[in-house]
């Protein structure tokens, strides 16, 4: 059970088990949301979704999410699309089912590994600068990884690495159920990895591992001298306006985290403090919320972090992630969807799913967070897609 608590991405983990029909009983939506000229308005502002207009568009949009969670027996979600000069925020479900409180569309969640996007882009802006090269060995970064000279801060960043991922180590999840409130530091979840044989020599495959994002950490830290939170802050979250992002475990929490949820021999389990954040760090450890998660995105691609060379780079794949997921770059999936090929990052942690993309050629940017670590996040999202694919 502790296996599917802290990192639900493994395989097997809580797939067999619904939720109870009683337990869910009272999940309804809660539609505070809007879709205008501005986040959350309601008003029916702006052309950018068509002729059905702002407003139509705003309750299709709310229908499908209060749909999605029915039909995958979730207890909440919050949803976010930005098209054109449409903006619509919105919610449905609970965000603590002992409580029976509604979740509402600027409620913070778990955002899981979408977190490697933006610690990717920490790692482009140091090279921009010259501070680092792709094709630099990681052992001049980072000392105890294995194979470290050999392995390039590239295939740290795009999972060619080979190294072996720590959350399916059966050391760590065997310490991590010993102490839920352990605090861990990068260079112990690092020698989890090292401890095992790697998957294959670096640069002759693809197989997504945290541990890469743990060693990308370190580096940033190593190539500024500065801790990776306030980089975080002074390089992305600020010049971005992202006021609800935060990196757990290592900075004060801001307030608004929903409850997380698993599902176990057919009863919700509340799994939101299963393992101390610190367990994640920089694979995995933002809490964001919608609004924040669209507009990095949508920032990211359209060129306002990153120049030309860098955001090439980064949107340059090299192997699938999965079956629906074309390619994967520096931190970020190219998809297909029903509004045509996107750009973003997936999430999954005790508790939460996560899912966040842009259509660029379309201008469609769209979020999902889920306080059930079950969820389809991605399937939401294509929900969303194919109500803005709609005449």
């Amino acid at each position: 059970m502790i296996a599917c608590l802290v990192f639900p991405s493994l395989a097997g983990c809580g797939a067999g088990h619904a939720g109870s029909t009683e337990a869910l009983a009272d999940v309804d939506g809660d539609h505070g949301g809007g879709l205008g000229g501005s986040p959350g308005s309601g008003s029916g502002a702006g052309t950018g979704a068509g002729a059905v207009g702002c407003d139509g568009l705003a309750v299709k949009l709310q229908a499908a999410l209060d749909a999605a969670i029915d039909a995958q027996r979730l207890p909440g979600a919050a949803a976010a699309v930005d098209l054109g000069g449409c903006s619509f925020r919105g919610a449905a479900g609970m965000a603590d089912i002992e409580t029976k409180t509604p979740v509402k569309p600027g409620d913070l969640f778990r955002a899981g590994s979408i977190t490697k996007t933006f610690i990717s882009t920490l790692v482009l802006m140091l090279r921009a600068e010259g501070g680092l090269s792709l094709e630099d060995g990681v052992s001049r970064y980072v000392k105890g990884v294995p194979g470290g000279e050999q392995i390039t801060i590239r295939q740290i960043l795009n999972h060619t690495s080979g190294l072996f991922n720590y959350t399916e180590s059966h050391d760590f999840l065997s310490a991590a159920e010993a102490d839920p409130t352990r605090v861990w530091t990068p260079e112990e979840l690092i020698a989890f990895s090292a401890a095992e044989a790697p998957y294959f020599e670096p640069g002759r495959d693809f197989e997504y591992s945290n541990t890469n994002y743990i060693v990308a950490g370190l580096i940033v830290e190593a190539v500024s001298g500065k801790p990776v939170v306030e980089l975080l802050h002074t390089r992305i979250l600020e010049p971005a306006g992202l006021v609800h992002t935060y990196l757990d475990g290592a900075e004060p929490a801001v307030p608004g985290l929903v409850r997380g949820y698993g599902s176990y021999d057919g009863e919700l389990v509340d799994t939101t403090s299963a393992v101390d954040p610190s367990s994640a760090w920089t694979s995995g450890g933002l809490v964001s919320n919608t609004e924040d998660l669209t507009t990095f995105y949508v920032r990211l691609l359209d060129g306002g972090l990153l120049g030309p060379a860098e955001l090439a780079e980064m949107t340059s794949g090299v192997g699938a992630l999965s079956a629906d997921a074309r390619e994967y770059g520096l931190g970020l999936a190219r998809r297909s969807s029903p509004v045509g090929t996107t750009y973003g990052h997936g999430g999954s942690i005790w508790g939460f799913v996560s899912a966040s993309y842009y259509a660029v050629e379309r201008g469609a940017g769209i979020a999902v967070l889920i306080n059930h670590e079950d969820g389809d996040a991605k399937r939401i999202v294509d929900d969303l897609s194919r109500i803005l694919k709609m005449p």
